[in-house]
Parts: C-alpha cells; sequence; structure tokens
C-alpha cells in the first residue's frame, strides 16, 4: 500500500506533492443520515430547494468530502411510488445539487428492504401478532421481516457518478434466515411457522456492480440490526452476526446462497469490491458466536482490507478533518464507536480514507455541522482507478 506525503485533496483526484505525481482515484463513501424520512424530504421551497435544517447539514458534509459513490442508510422508501429511488432523487435534487458547491450524482439505485413489512407473525413473542393498526408503533416494527415503524423506513440506496450496471443488480431482500448454512437462530424462541418464513435480512443485501473507466467495481451493500433491543435469547445479537457472516459465504461462492431472482451461487467473479454501510458492529465488543465478534468476520477475512490504517494516519494538515482515533457514531451518554464501514478487497489499491470528524476545538463550526446532521458520521476512502 502506497503511503501519501504532504497529499491535497482536490475532489477526486490526488496531487501528491513530494513526487509530483498525480494519480487518478476514486472516493466511496458511507453515510447513516439519522432518521432521513420522507417527510423531512418533502420541505420543499417553490423552488425545490430543501428546508430541513438537519438535511442541509448532511449535504453540507457530502459537498465537503464530495464522494464519487454514496451510500445512504436510514432513507426511507415511500412506496406511494413504484420508484424506490424516489426518496434519494429527492435528496440529491433538494439538496445536493444546490448551492455553490452543489454535486450531482446521475445514477442513483434503491431497491426493496425488509423494513416495516408485517410478516403476520409474532416475532417478539409478545402473543400479539401486529397489524396495521399499530403502524408506527414498537409493537408493529417488531413483527416485521425487519424493524420499521413503518413500511419503508430505515431502508438503503446509492448515489454514483459512474453507471450502475442494473441488469447484473442481485439482491437477497427474501433469503431466509434458516437457509444461511452454520446460522445462529435462536433455539425455542420462533416457531416453526415463523422460522420458515425469517428473513436474514433486516433491511437487503445487495450486490451493485458500477462500470469505471471500463473496470466493473461491486458494492456489496447491508445495514444490520443492532445487536441490542432483544432478550436473554438475543436474537437480534445472533441476527446481527449472521447478517455479517453472510458476506463471507457471498465471496466463498456458496452455493447455499440464493438471491432474489432465484440464482444460487455467490459472489464468483474475479472482479475487486467494497463492502460498505452501518454494519451495527464495533472491534471491541466482546465475541459473541464462534468465538469471535461479529465484524471479524470481514475485518479478518482474506479478501478484505481494512481501511482503518488510513483512518488513523491522517494528520491535522490535511485538507478533510477526522476524529483522532477510528470511531463512526456517538450514541447516547457521548458513546463513541465504529460501526460504520467501507471495506475494499485487497485487489484495490486504498490511497486515502477518513471519517468527517472534526475536532471542536480546532473548527468549531464543522464539528457542529457533524452533530446537526446526525448521530453517525461519514466515512470515506479513496481507492486507485
Amino acid at each position: 500500500m502506497k503511503k501519501i506525503l504532504f497529499g491535497i485533496i482536490m475532489g477526486s483526484t490526488i496531487l501528491q506533492v513530494n513526487c509530483k505525481k498525480v494519480t487518478e482515484s476514486m472516493r466511496v463513501a458511507t453515510f447513516n443520515i439519522w432518521e432521513l424520512s420522507t417527510e423531512k424530504l418533502s420541505s420543499l421551497d417553490a423552488s425545490g430547494r430543501g428546508q430541513n435544517e438537519q438535511l442541509t447539514a448532511a449535504a453540507t458534509i457530502i459537498q465537503k468530502v464530495r464522494p464519487d459513490i454514496l451510500v445512504i442508510n436510514e432513507i426511507d422508501h415511500d412506496y406511494r411510488y413504484p420508484d424506490l429511488a424516489k426518496n434519494a432523487r429527492l435528496f440529491r435534487d433538494g439538496y445536493l445539487r444546490q448551492g455553490d458547491a452543489a454535486i450531482d450524482y446521475p445514477f442513483v439505485f434503491a431497491a426493496p428492504c425488509n423494513t416495516g413489512i408485517l410478516a403476520h407473525a409474532d416475532f417478539n413473542n409478545d402473543g400479539v401478532v401486529a397489524d396495521s393498526t399499530q403502524v408506527r408503533t414498537r409493537l408493529f416494527g417488531e413483527d416485521c421481516f425487519g424493524y420499521g415503524e413503518y413500511p419503508g423506513q430505515y431502508s438503503m440506496a446509492l448515489l454514483s457518478k459512474h453507471p450502475i450496471i442494473t441488469e447484473d443488480v442481485r439482491t437477497f431482500q427474501l433469503f431466509l434466515w434458516k437457509d444461511l448454512p452454520g446460522h445462529h437462530m435462536p433455539c425455542d424462541f420462533y416457531s416453526d411457522d415463523e422460522v420458515a418464513i425469517f428473513r436474514l435480512s433486516s433491511k437487503s443485501h445487495w450486490d451493485v456492480p458500477i462500470l469505471i473507466k471500463g473496470k466493473t467495481v461491486h458494492l456489496l451493500l447491508c445495514h444490520p440490526t443492532p445487536p441490542v433491543f432483544d432478550g436473554a435469547e438475543d436474537r437480534n445479537g445472533r441476527r446481527n452476526f449472521d447478517e455479517i457472516k453472510f458476506w463471507v459465504h457471498y465471496l466463498d461462492g456458496d452455493v447455499a446462497l440464493y438471491d432474489d431472482a432465484g440464482r444460487k451461487d455467490g459472489f464468483a467473479k474475479d472482479e475487486p469490491f467494497i463492502i460498505a454501510g452501518d454494519l451495527n458492529a464495533a472491534p471491541d465488543a466482546p465475541a459473541s458466536y464462534d468465538d469471535r465478534t461479529a465484524i471479524s468476520q470481514l475485518l479478518q477475512h482474506p479478501k478484505i482490507y481494512d481501511s482503518v490504517n488510513f483512518t488513523i494516519r491522517r494528520n491535522a494538515s490535511d485538507s478533510l478533518p477526522l476524529l483522532k482515533k477510528t470511531e463512526t457514531a456517538q450514541f447516547s451518554g457521548n458513546r463513541k464507536t465504529r460501526i460504520d464501514y467501507v471495506l475494499p478487497s485487497i485487489d484495490l489499491e486504498v490511497i486515502d480514507g477518513g471519517v468527517f470528524w472534526p475536532f471542536e476545538e480546532d473548527d468549531p463550526e464543522g464539528y457542529a455541522l457533524a452533530e446537526k446532521a446526525s448521530d453517525h458520521r461519514l466515512v470515506w476512502i479513496d481507492v486507485k482507478i
């Protein structure tokens, strides 16, 4: 891996001052924008410009970092429209395309997720099977295939400056948890009927190939359930572990996997990939299953490079700020943790990377911007084309 000395970041190009060499790169980012809802996105002025202050802060950060490919977590899918990417386009048009630093993403992708889709089963074992009369309550969300208090809450989207090879996209929304080899479904918690229909993905798993200068790079996207909000059976912790474990089987080309089109196999291509998203799994979490942490399944995978090596080496002279360590989110009690990831395959040369988290004492304006935008921070890497 090359290290850049005294680098000046300029859009998608890194100017290597010490040897006067210009290297083209692609910047990939993931950003969990807290509750990026249809309601917030619908707040527009007469010209179509977004009016929500939180989303304006998030868009300003994206305009500062200027990724070529952007993964968004926690964006609503509005099922009133057949185009599930409608909200992603609203965010792009109402916020990202606005102002002096406007940035455009001609290519947008979204596919069905499991959030807020009723299973008509008692998944939380409270003795009540939720129905549509309980929408926008926790009771509703816990009896859905993926937690969401209404259909489409907490979904995903992908924005790209490069063409998406839509005919080769694979989605795994319907893949059943029981069909994952070596799964960790809790014993004696779900009924046989519930096991028979329980989907693995709390949102979905997507393989989205993108064409970049004649080369295909696969974006492997998911947003596993948080390993909390359950009981002694640890149903969410087990599911989080196995949602991450899915990628291990996928990268191994496991024929036990099947996508939503019925194709059975894993990732059989000799092409580069990047796993990205809020994985809700911290490296310093205690070992849970198979004597390891959930995220170690990826961080220690022989085909994956842990880009944290680049987030920790950047310094105050760089043009984009980041936290002193590697945390990517901050929750109640000022607890900081690393749960958002951009993990490239080892055949991609990583040039740089970081977390947008300015120091409050050095950049109070930037710090306030990050605080307003979300409880997560934008994470990015640059890979050589």
